[in-house]
């Protein structure tokens, strides 16, 4: 008996190690890009400049400073004139831009970068929180400071310096190149990525690169792995947001029943704590691993995530400890408002809760309603949709021309990055792009620390002044390589 057990054991760890080594590392060396000055100081104060504006999107019947925006399209005329006159512009639901510069062969699917100008507002009471004023656009420290800095003024202008650059060179695209910045992005994106995308269906034109915010060049995000990580969404979570409510349990504090309106609500909060949705690895949250991460990883790693169908609880019990990477991989609860209660010595006759749920793909708006219900179960407790769920959206492909073009452009300009396909805990005006194209991709061209990426809608929002070069250079690179690509072939093969 146990001579079958050591041959099983041998099998087995021959199976184990040579899916480990058929993980593979991409044996393509591509050399860094040269020759490509960027005038730093004058891009950084034309960027300055831009964030000084602030283009505070808010939910719609809160308001819109208006004028604000037209500041900021009238900022853009003045600082990039090649592009406003030589590309077509087209103003969607008032603010929103879209240029359009026509390619030689415009049969061939175009390549369309998206950045937004719109920023959230700093919340009240936490100004004094900031290390720089929010709209100052102070340089210290190796970093520029302000809100928007990051998300998303930074691609924004980015992208227009490195076309106003090629445009001063004068190059001439085969295919057409688009730039759609949409002005509301932090409030959904619904009148401006929304009408551009339908524009886009409506006049049948070819797509065949997106490329949006989302992901950046990180380190430390994954054991054993040294190298700066270029985290490519390829993917994202969808939205969903339920009401709890309990009504009708009012009267006076000095006799309170067994249980308030808040302790039932409370209650049911607590088990939506504690009853998590199951980790698991699909699509996105799958390829992170086999695909990016796996086979820059130690050997001893890479037979972790080469056996995923062996080692898949392990894995995902280490990731448990991280929250962004359990992101990854479950549908996640988070409570966000409670209202209930007007005085100290009255029951709230009405206690409300809002939690918010990002969804894995393969969960949807509905099943997950099914299994908040079942957790909570209290007949006294109503539970609703707050609006209708913005679903998960499907996989973009990495096996076509387009990341290959993505990818090539990044160890361009980011020597030694390992490239990583990951599922975007968020969601980016690119989501309605994908019904046009299954190349659709969100990746910030720029390195950040540790935290950089949870500074995006908090207090202290920063970029590196070092990195802002290399994003212009980034951009540059990519509208040649993809212009150069097959795009819209089968496989990159």
């Amino acid at each position: 008996m146990w001579k079958w057990a050591a041959a099983i054991f041998c099998v087995l760890g021959i199976v184990l190690s040579l899916r480990a080594w058929n993980l593979g590392v991409d044996s393509e060396v591509v050399p860094a890009v040269e020759g490509v000055p960027v005038d730093s100081d004058a891009v950084l104060e034309r960027f300055r400049g831009g964030l000084r504006i602030p283009t505070v999107s808010r939910q719609p019947g809160l308001g819109m400073d208006e004028a604000a925006f037209e500041n900021f399209r009238a900022y853009l005329a003045v600082h990039y004139p090649g592009i406003h006159e030589h590309l077509d512009l087209e103003i969607v639901s008032g603010h929103s831009l879209l240029f359009r510069w026509l390619g030689s062969e415009p049969s061939l699917p175009g390549t369309v970068l998206l950045a937004h100008q719109d920023v959230v507002p700093v919340d009240k009471g936490s100004e004094a929180d900031w290390l720089h004023p929010p709209y100052a656009a102070d340089v210290a420290d190796g970093f520029v400071w302000g809100r928007g800095s990051l998300d998303d003024k930074f691609g924004l202008f980015a992208i227009l310096e490195a076309t106003e650059m090629l445009l001063a060179e004068g190059f001439e695209p085969r295919r057409t190149l688009y730039l759609s910045l949409g002005h509301d992005e932090e409030v959904g994106g619904g009148q401006g990525a929304v009408q551009i995308a339908k524009l886009f269906g409506d006049r049948r034109w070819p797509v065949g690169l997106v490329l949006d915010e989302g992901g950046a060049i990180v380190r430390g995000l994954v054991p054993g792995v040294d190298a700066p990580v270029a985290i490519v969404g390829v993917a994202e979570k969808g939205f969903v947001s339920f009401v709890l409510e309990v009504d009708g349990m009012g009267g006076h504090s000095s006799a309170p029943p067994d249980q308030s309106a808040i302790g039932i609500i409370s209650a049911a909060i607590v088990k939506l704590e504690e009853q998590r949705f199951p980790m698991r690895f699909e699509g996105a949250s799958r390829a992170f691993f086999e695909q990016g991460v796996g086979p820059a990883s130690p050997f001893g790693m890479r037979i972790l995530y080469g056996n995923l169908w062996l080692f898949e609880p392990l894995l995902l019990a280490f990731l448990d400890s991280s929250p962004m990477m359990a992101a990854m991989t479950r549908t996640t609860t988070a409570p966000t408002i409670f209202h209930a209660g007007l005085k100290e010595n009255v029951l709230p006759a009405r206690a409300q809760a809002t939690v918010n749920f990002r969804l894995l793909p393969g969960d949807s708006g509905d099943s997950v309603l099914a299994e908040v219900r079942r957790i909570v179960s209290d007949d006294r407790i109503d539970i609703s949709m707050l609006e209708p769920a913005r679903e998960a959206s499907p996989s973009s492909r990495t096996d076509s021309e387009a990341w290959r073009a993505l990818s090539r452009t990044v160890h361009e300009v980011f020597p030694g990055s390992v490239i990583a396909p990951y599922l975007l805990l968020g969601g980016t005006d690119s989501r309605y792009f994908r019904d046009l194209c299954d190349c659709v991709y969100r990746f910030l061209p720029i390195e950040l620390e540790s935290d950089g990426l949870r500074r995006a809608h908090g207090s202290n929002e920063r970029i590196p002044v070092a990195g802002i070069a290399d994003g212009v250079r980034f951009y540059r690179r990519l509208i040649e390589n993809a212009d150069a690509a097959r795009l819209g072939s089968e496989t990159a093969g």
